[in-house]
């Protein structure tokens, strides 16, 4: 997330009234805590009765920034007013470093922003591509069957728009009417993602051009969804530089940025070869590749042990990397440097 004290004050100077979304689930119980501090707030997700305390524990919350629950008009709330600098800071302590809040700019009021938020609680996605729904497209917990309303070409996932990490992959894929749609009465959304997507605050503003969104559910096509997923493998790949720079020194020093790029793409060609899903597990083949120059790749023992049936690739792979680095500190006790 981005430094505290820079979003606090690019939210501070926002002449519109703030409103920010908060990801339950990366709270051990956010509506105790924002209770506890005083915050009003409502739940997005919509509970007919069948939801687990748990899973009200991580419903996603809308919290006003512009009043506590102590003020005198706080049932008010669809007359928004300056956001409260207090309110504001106890918030930021609240969420440190998590990536667990979208800050929204709404004229209209705290009120007309609810309606909307529980609209794009749940989206559709194409079924004819092949994705890695990750946190970002879960189902809704708390949706029975019914609510799950599908056709042959998309089926209905919750959308984790409360995750800034979520909106940094998806909001700059969107075609402009879907942003429309995202943004509803709002003027403004801003997020502070991880450093895996943006070093600074990311924003999306509406613009007087943008088009009527279309009615209904968003519904992404196939072009908005593998743009997220070049995102994501961007996002990968350089979270997996940065781990080989550090974990291969040695082999790394020196080596070019299109060299590291071809490594690490040989690696996850050959990685899914192997079975291997994990963030994790594809980290760990990328460092024994790189620690036997590639050679691994084409070793049949290493093959088989991975690839054994009735055992997970991922848990293979990381006890083969225990193993390799367990066998080079042998190596390197009894003065042998492979």
């Amino acid at each position: 997330m981005a430094n505290t004290s820079d979003l606090k004050s690019v939210l501070l100077s926002i002449s519109r009234p703030v409103f920010a979304v908060l990801d339950g689930a990366q709270f051990d119980d956010l509506p105790r805590s924002l209770f506890a501090a005083d915050f009003i707030h409502k739940p997005l997700y919509l509970d007919r009765g069948n939801g687990t305390a748990d899973q009200l524990r991580t419903a996603p919350q809308l919290v006003w920034l512009d009043r506590d629950w102590h003020d005198a008009d706080k049932d008010n709330t669809g007359q928004p007013r300056p956001t409260s600098e207090k309110m504001l800071g106890r918030l930021l302590d609240l969420i440190g470093e998590r990536h667990a809040a979208v800050f929204w700019f709404c004229e209209a009021g705290g009120d007309v922003l609810f309606r909307h938020l529980r609209t794009i609680n749940m989206i559709l996605l194409p079924t004819s591509v092949d994705m890695d729904r990750g946190k970002a497209y879960e189902r809704n917990p708390l949706s029975q069957t019914s609510d799950d309303a599908q056709d042959a070409d998309h089926e209905m996932v919750l959308f984790r728009h409360a995750d800034s990490n979520v909106m940094a992959q998806v909001l700059p894929s969107l075609t402009y009417a879907h942003l429309a749609r995202v943004l509803g009465p709002a003027q403004q959304i801003l997020y502070s993602a991880d450093p895996d997507w943006s070093e600074k605050p990311m924003r999306v503003s509406r613009a007087e051009d943008m088009p009527v969104p279309p009615a209904g559910p968003l519904k992404l096509s196939v072009e908005e969804v593998r743009a997220i997923e070049t995102r994501r493998s961007l996002a990968a790949r350089r979270r997996r530089i940065a781990y080989l720079c550090e974990t291969c020194p040695a082999e790394t020093q020196g080596a070019s940025r299109e060299a590291l790029e071809e490594h690490l793409r040989i690696s996850e060609e050959t990685g899914k070869q192997l079975g291997l899903v994990s963030e994790g597990a594809h980290c760990r083949w990328a460092f024994i590749m790189c620690k036997t120059s590639g050679r691994v790749a084409n070793s049949k023992e290493a093959i088989e042990f991975i690839t054994r049936k009735g055992s997970s690739p991922d848990k293979q792979v990381q006890q083969l990397m225990v193993d390799a680095m367990n066998w080079m500190k042998k190596q390197s006790s009894a003065g042998i440097h492979p």
